[in-house]
């Protein structure tokens, strides 16, 4: 993938991150879009107004007490794993669970409510009715369920369609836009609402009733623009949340089961719901529209629906064996004690040399990405690594790590967005990867990624620098392409361009640098 649609790729699902929580754009007279987040973890480029969001947002026990994950911002980390998490390999494959028995009345109500949708699409709306997707999986809800039990008429509903096609289930709407999603887009929607609540801090504003939101809420239905519609699991009543707004039950419906019979009603005789009637596109598609439409296009019916083809099971992934994983270059630790290695004289000498010039150039021009370099790893702590991994770290990564432990999180990169690791960080990529290729039961793709290398630089786009543990050349992976050998001779070659480029202002590929307020950053000439 060409480096820069990789960095504006980044760049938008950062944006998007931030864009959640526009109701709170500012802290004091600072601009919320100095922030950056991924997930549950937060910095900021203002160390003062990353302070006043860290005291305004809601602590992790607060969120969890409201049913929404924490949000860590700044120098906070999550809780440590636990010891069995050390190794991380992806757990096996569990069992297809037999879906759970709904209220056999409640299901009746359903099933009839969606025959008459789907008797109205049929004859007026043919392109929405094959929209509506095939019946979720069994095991999905199933695992769903784990955290917390779906109503009857909505787990009913799932049963017959698992929402729509289209970005979060556009292909079927609800009035006035609102998608029906699919049941994977559920926790999205409902993580999306917590984030703006836990960032807002106000724990009275996480009312169930009319608070801005609360984790239990289930979000059903969403326009994509933080206008969603939900389900309260504890009455099963189906209210409304509009971005920025305190949710409302009364633009709702008793049940979901009473919402399809609405839809229902409205389509058959073309009435308006909630302000809106159904009218039918030129490409046959169902929308609601403020004004009472004409007739719809006579060239819209379709045949109904066919029903899904049931499609073989496959048969799991047989547990690599032993030499397999040795193969892949992901055997398990060796119980062997780990032994303490210190690189030649030279090469720390040059490594320390090329770290000096970066080091200097960083003092001068971008001192707080200066002080985001972390401070060495021990001998100990690389040895137990390399043990864990199986794998010899090249000399002059080792005499990196023996002079900074990797950086924070945004702080100092490589070009242009490669973040030095720790060594419990590199860990943690090489024994994702190693989990994806072992337990997905993947066929040998040994230039997409295997286990000698070790990956010592992450991007937030899924990709890394890694070093080969058996040639020391540094390349780049990235999940759509696999592996790029051979980006840099060495580790200690791209610690000297890096230098180079530092001093020059720019680098070969495009690539210029630019400080911000005592920050390092790249840019490439084509943004």
């Amino acid at each position: 993938m060409n480096p820069l649609l990789r960095v504006l790729s980044a760049v938008f699902a950062l944006a998007l991150l931030v864009s959640v929580a526009t109701p709170f754009a500012h802290v004091g007279a600072v601009e919320y879009s100095s922030c950056f987040g991924v997930n549950d973890r937060w910095s900021c480029s203002d160390p003062e107004y990353e302070a006043q969001l860290k005291a305004q947002a809601m602590t992790p026990e607060e969120a969890r007490s409201v049913g929404c994950t924490p949000i860590y911002i700044g120098d906070d980390r999550p809780p440590p794993q636990s010891p069995s998490d050390t190794f991380y390999y992806l757990p096996e494959d569990e069992p297809t669970a037999p879906p759970r028995t709904a209220d056999p009345a409640v299901s009746a109500r359903v099933n009839g409510a969606w025959e008459r949708i789907e008797r109205w699409l049929g004859a007026h709306a043919s392109a929405t009715l094959r929209a509506l997707k095939h019946p979720v999986d069994f095991g999905h809800l199933a695992s769903w369920e784990k955290d917390a039990r779906l109503p009857d008429d909505l787990y009913a509903s799932l049963l017959r369609h698992d929402g729509a096609e289209g970005n979060f289930g556009k292909g079927f709407q609800l009035p006035p836009d609102i998608g029906l999603a699919e049941l994977s887009s559920f926790s999205s929607s409902s993580w999306s609402n917590c984030h703006d609540l836990v960032l807002d801090g106000s724990m009275e504003k996480a009312d169930i009733e009319d608070g801005l939101w609360h984790g239990s809420l289930i979000p059903f239905g969403s326009d994509s623009h933080g206008n969603d519609l939900f389900v309260d699991p504890r009455t099963g009543r189906v209210g409304d949340k509009r971005s920025g707004e305190h949710i409302d039950y009364s633009r709702g419906w008793p049940s979901f089961a009473a919402m399809l019979e609405a839809v229902a009603a409205s389509l058959e005789g073309g009435t308006p719901l909630r302000d809106r009637y159904p009218s039918v596109t030129a490409g046959c598609e169902l929308r609601w529209t403020k004004e009472k439409p004409g007739p719809p296009p006579a060239n819209c019916a379709g045949p109904p629906r066919p029903s899904p083809t049931p499609s073989p099971t496959p048969e799991p992934p047989k547990p690599l064996t032993a030499a397999q994983k040795a193969e892949r270059g992901c055997a398990p630790p060796s119980r062997k004690p780990p032994v303490v290695k210190y690189p030649p004289g030279k090469v720390q000498a040059e490594v320390d040399r090329a770290w000096r010039r970066i080091e200097r150039w960083l003092a001068r021009k971008a001192p707080r990405t200066l002080r985001t370099l972390n401070p060495p790893a021990g001998a100990r702590e690389i040895a137990r690594v390399e043990r864990a991994i199986g794998q010899t770290f090249p000399d002059d990564l080792r005499a990196s790590l023996l002079r900074h432990n990797g950086a924070k999180a945004w702080g100092f990169s490589f070009i242009p967005f490669y973040g030095p690791a720790s060594v419990r960080d590199i860990q943690r990529e090489w024994t994702m990867m190693c989990g994806v290729i072992t337990q997905a039961g993947w066929e040998y793709t040994p230039d997409w990624w295997h286990g000698k290398v070790i990956p010592f630089a992450p991007t937030n786009d899924g990709g890394h620098l890694y070093v080969d543990s058996a040639t020391g050349a540094v390349g780049d992976y990235y999940n759509e392409d696999g592996m790029s050998p051979d980006a840099y001779p060495s580790y200690l070659d791209l610690l000297r361009q890096t230098a180079r480029d530092l001093e020059r202002g720019k680098s070969a590929g495009g690539w210029t640098v630019k400080v911000v307020k005592g920050e390092l950053d790249w840019e490439h000439a084509g943004s």
